[in-house]
Protein backbone atom coordinates (compact mmCIF):
# COMPACT_ATOMS: atom_id res chain seq x y z
CA UNK A 1 0.00 0.00 0.00
CA UNK A 2 2.87 2.27 0.74
CA UNK A 3 4.31 1.50 -2.65
CA UNK A 4 1.03 2.15 -4.36
CA UNK A 5 0.65 5.55 -2.69
CA UNK A 6 4.22 6.40 -3.55
CA UNK A 7 3.64 5.34 -7.16
CA UNK A 8 0.47 7.43 -7.47
CA UNK A 9 2.26 10.47 -5.97
CA UNK A 10 5.15 10.00 -8.40
CA UNK A 11 2.80 9.74 -11.40
CA UNK A 12 0.94 12.88 -10.32
CA UNK A 13 4.24 14.70 -9.90
CA UNK A 14 5.40 13.69 -13.37
CA UNK A 15 2.08 14.60 -14.99
CA UNK A 16 2.07 18.05 -13.36
CA UNK A 17 5.64 18.72 -14.52
CA UNK A 18 4.85 17.91 -18.14
CA UNK A 19 1.67 20.00 -18.39
CA UNK A 20 2.11 23.42 -20.00
CA UNK A 21 2.41 26.46 -17.79
CA UNK A 22 -0.78 28.46 -17.41
CA UNK A 23 -1.19 31.36 -19.83
CA UNK A 24 -0.47 34.66 -18.08
CA UNK A 25 -3.47 36.87 -17.56
CA UNK A 26 -3.22 39.94 -19.79
CA UNK A 27 -2.62 43.15 -17.88
CA UNK A 28 -4.10 46.51 -18.84
CA UNK A 29 -1.51 48.60 -20.65
CA UNK A 30 -1.11 52.31 -19.98
CA UNK A 31 -1.76 54.43 -23.04
CA UNK A 32 -1.14 58.15 -22.47
CA UNK A 33 -3.69 60.61 -23.80
CA UNK A 34 -2.64 62.32 -27.00
CA UNK A 35 -1.22 65.81 -26.59
CA UNK A 36 -2.76 68.87 -28.21
CA UNK A 37 -0.93 70.16 -31.26
CA UNK A 38 -2.05 73.66 -32.24
CA UNK A 39 -2.90 74.43 -35.85
CA UNK A 40 -0.42 76.66 -37.67
CA UNK A 41 -1.43 80.31 -37.77
CA UNK A 42 -1.35 82.56 -40.81
CA UNK A 43 1.68 84.83 -40.98
CA UNK A 44 1.37 87.59 -43.56
CA UNK A 45 4.37 87.99 -45.82
CA UNK A 46 6.61 90.95 -45.10
CA UNK A 47 6.23 93.77 -47.64
CA UNK A 48 9.36 95.74 -48.47
CA UNK A 49 7.48 98.97 -49.29
CA UNK A 50 6.61 99.81 -45.68
CA UNK A 51 8.55 102.38 -43.69
CA UNK A 52 8.36 100.07 -40.69
CA UNK A 53 8.85 96.33 -40.88
CA UNK A 54 5.94 94.71 -39.13
CA UNK A 55 5.41 91.23 -37.85
CA UNK A 56 2.20 89.80 -36.48
CA UNK A 57 1.95 90.82 -32.83
CA UNK A 58 5.70 91.15 -32.35
CA UNK A 59 8.03 94.12 -32.31
CA UNK A 60 9.20 95.66 -35.57
CA UNK A 61 12.09 97.90 -36.52
CA UNK A 62 11.76 101.09 -38.57
CA UNK A 63 12.86 101.36 -42.20
CA UNK A 64 12.78 104.34 -44.53
CA UNK A 65 10.17 104.65 -47.26
CA UNK A 66 10.99 104.76 -50.95
CA UNK A 67 11.29 108.22 -52.56
CA UNK A 68 8.04 107.85 -54.54
CA UNK A 69 6.09 107.23 -51.33
CA UNK A 70 7.73 110.14 -49.56
CA UNK A 71 6.71 112.70 -52.21
CA UNK A 72 3.15 111.37 -52.41
CA UNK A 73 2.47 111.21 -48.67
CA UNK A 74 3.93 114.59 -47.67
CA UNK A 75 1.54 116.46 -49.97
CA UNK A 76 -1.62 114.47 -49.18
CA UNK A 77 -1.46 114.01 -45.38
CA UNK A 78 -3.52 115.98 -42.88
CA UNK A 79 -2.50 116.80 -39.30
CA UNK A 80 -3.73 114.38 -36.65
CA UNK A 81 -5.57 117.24 -34.90
CA UNK A 82 -7.72 117.70 -38.04
CA UNK A 83 -8.66 114.02 -38.40
CA UNK A 84 -12.07 114.39 -36.72
CA UNK A 85 -13.14 116.82 -39.46
CA UNK A 86 -12.37 114.15 -42.10
CA UNK A 87 -14.44 111.32 -40.58
CA UNK A 88 -15.31 108.51 -43.06
CA UNK A 89 -12.74 109.78 -45.58
CA UNK A 90 -9.79 107.78 -46.87
CA UNK A 91 -6.70 109.90 -46.40
CA UNK A 92 -3.30 110.09 -44.74
CA UNK A 93 -2.85 111.41 -41.19
CA UNK A 94 0.50 112.77 -40.04
CA UNK A 95 1.84 113.42 -36.54
CA UNK A 96 4.40 112.71 -33.83
CA UNK A 97 3.67 109.62 -31.75
CA UNK A 98 3.18 110.35 -28.05
CA UNK A 99 2.77 106.68 -27.09
CA UNK A 100 2.60 103.27 -28.72
CA UNK A 101 1.53 100.21 -26.78
CA UNK A 102 0.11 96.74 -27.04
CA UNK A 103 -2.94 95.71 -25.03
CA UNK A 104 -3.66 92.02 -25.55
CA UNK A 105 -4.00 91.49 -29.29
CA UNK A 106 -4.44 95.20 -30.09
CA UNK A 107 -1.64 97.69 -30.83
CA UNK A 108 -2.35 101.41 -30.34
CA UNK A 109 -0.50 104.41 -31.81
CA UNK A 110 -1.49 107.60 -29.95
CA UNK A 111 -0.68 111.17 -30.96
CA UNK A 112 -2.00 112.76 -27.75
CA UNK A 113 -2.48 111.63 -24.16
CA UNK A 114 -6.23 112.32 -24.19
CA UNK A 115 -8.80 109.62 -24.89
CA UNK A 116 -10.61 111.78 -27.45
CA UNK A 117 -7.95 112.45 -30.10
CA UNK A 118 -7.07 110.54 -33.28
CA UNK A 119 -5.19 107.25 -33.00
CA UNK A 120 -4.04 104.34 -35.16
CA UNK A 121 -4.91 100.78 -34.22
CA UNK A 122 -3.72 97.41 -35.52
CA UNK A 123 -5.04 93.97 -34.70
CA UNK A 124 -2.40 92.28 -36.87
CA UNK A 125 0.90 94.10 -36.29
CA UNK A 126 2.99 95.74 -33.61
CA UNK A 127 5.75 98.27 -34.21
CA UNK A 128 8.78 99.08 -32.09
CA UNK A 129 10.42 102.44 -31.29
CA UNK A 130 7.59 104.71 -32.49
CA UNK A 131 7.44 107.09 -29.52
CA UNK A 132 8.65 110.55 -30.51
CA UNK A 133 8.78 109.72 -34.24
CA UNK A 134 6.80 111.48 -36.94
CA UNK A 135 4.64 108.92 -38.77
CA UNK A 136 1.99 108.92 -41.46
CA UNK A 137 -0.96 106.53 -41.27
CA UNK A 138 -3.07 106.09 -44.38
CA UNK A 139 -6.55 104.61 -44.55
CA UNK A 140 -10.19 105.36 -43.82
CA UNK A 141 -10.80 107.52 -40.77
CA UNK A 142 -13.65 105.88 -38.89
CA UNK A 143 -15.25 106.68 -35.53
CA UNK A 144 -14.88 104.34 -32.58
CA UNK A 145 -16.76 105.49 -29.48
CA UNK A 146 -16.75 108.98 -31.00
CA UNK A 147 -12.98 108.97 -31.41
CA UNK A 148 -11.37 109.11 -34.90
CA UNK A 149 -9.17 106.15 -35.79
CA UNK A 150 -7.51 104.39 -38.71
CA UNK A 151 -7.30 100.60 -38.57
CA UNK A 152 -3.92 99.40 -39.87
CA UNK A 153 -4.59 96.21 -41.84
CA UNK A 154 -1.47 96.37 -44.02
CA UNK A 155 1.97 97.30 -42.79
CA UNK A 156 2.49 99.76 -45.67
CA UNK A 157 -0.27 101.95 -44.16
CA UNK A 158 2.30 103.17 -41.61
CA UNK A 159 5.18 105.26 -42.98
CA UNK A 160 7.87 107.38 -41.40
CA UNK A 161 7.54 111.11 -42.21
CA UNK A 162 9.92 112.62 -44.74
Amino acid sequence: MKRCTLLVALVLLLVSCTSPAPTPTPQATYTPLPTYTPYPTFTPASVATSAFAARPMSTATPRTASSSQATLSAASCIAWKDAAAHMNETTCVRGTVSSAMQNGTTFFINFDNTRTSFYGVSFKYTFDNLKGKCVEISGKISPYNGRPQIVIDKQEQLQECK
